[in-house]
């Protein structure tokens, strides 16, 4: 087998430096997990409520055997000066950023709630009424907008990375960073945003993950001259403290759902970290513009479902 497709060649991240938004919980976690464990050197960056050094610190340990790295600092992604202030501390450390993952994200469901296939009609509106408008603002703030303006922010550092000029695999050729799937921004979506009719009322977020899966093609279209990628990652019912799952009780409002998923399971660390080494390495690097759905077969029975 020729080196350029073997495995540890094709889906390599070693060494690679990253971002993970929302990385010290969830799927954010998993994907910073996966990073690291395969040798790349990792940002997380989260809530300054959030436990930030104890996931530091075990993502080092769960990276120590491929030489993977991890740092990590607080950040607010509600405004652009807080957004600014991520680019401004990564700049002190790094000249370029390979792989920035902006995943963090928020669901604000209405106060009221209902099941909304089933409600008689006052119920309804009352539910649909209950949601606030703030929710519905902050919710495209950290969902939508914090995704352009931080792809924005860090442009320059992922064309640098894009733009390298790396050494081949003993034969003697040279690559640009982009040929090994450099320079590139994975967003963190949802199915929410594909379909419509389900039991639960989430339409403020799924909204939210409609405009995102857009602006992965719109991003990708504007930093398409230099191949600066843009891709996004659509995962199906994943447990997480956002959404909890399994219990059917209390805030698990996904219920028996996940049971019915074809693969008769909830993704995991394997199914997240997976698909970000794939479109983060040369396996990927032909990928740009493009969302790629991460359920299980949830997504083709979704609609009406109960």
């Amino acid at each position: 087998m020729s080196s350029s497709t073997a495995i540890p060649a094709l889906f390599s991240v070693k060494g690679r430096v990253a971002i993970v938004t929302g990385g010290t919980s969830g799927i954010g976690r998993m994907i910073a997990e996966g990073l690291v464990s395969n040798g790349a050197k990792v940002y997380v960056c989260g809530l300054a409520r959030d436990e930030i050094e104890d996931v530091v610190q075990d993502l080092n340990v769960k990276g120590k055997e491929m030489g993977g790295l991890a740092f990590g600092f607080p950040c607010d992604l509600t405004s652009k000066e807080g957004i600014q202030s991520i680019s401004t501390r990564f700049r002190e450390a790094e000249t370029h950023l390979d792989l920035l993952v902006s995943n963090a994200g928020i669901r604000r469901d209405p106060p009221v709630a209902c099941d909304v296939l089933q409600a008689p009609f006052e119920v309804l509106q009352a539910s649909l009424w209950s949601s606030e408008y703030g929710d519905w603002v902050r919710s495209f703030q950290i969902n939508t907008m914090a995704h352009y303006f931080l792809s924005v922010a860090l442009l320059d550092l992922l064309r640098a990375a894009a733009e390298m000029v790396l050494e081949g695999d003993g034969d003697g050729e040279k690559r640009t960073g982009r040929e090994e799937g450099r320079g590139v921004v994975v967003v963190t979506s949802s199915i929410a945003s594909l379909h419509y009719a389900t039991n639960v009322d989430m339409m403020s977020y799924a909204s939210t993950k409609a405009a995102t899966d857009h602006l992965v093609g719109l991003l990708a279209a504007k930093f398409a001259r230099w191949y600066v990628r843009v891709v996004g990652v659509n995962p199906g019912f994943v447990p997480t403290n956002m959404n909890p799952m399994g219990t059917g009780t209390g805030e698990d409002i996904f219920g028996s759902l996940v049971e019915k998923v074809p693969a008769k399971r909830a993704g995991g660390l394997w199914d997240m970290a997976g698909t970000v080494l794939f479109l983060a390495s040369r396996a990927g690097a032909y990928v740009d513009g493009r969302c790629v759905v991460v359920d299980g077969g949830r997504t083709l029975f979704a609609n009406g479902q109960t």
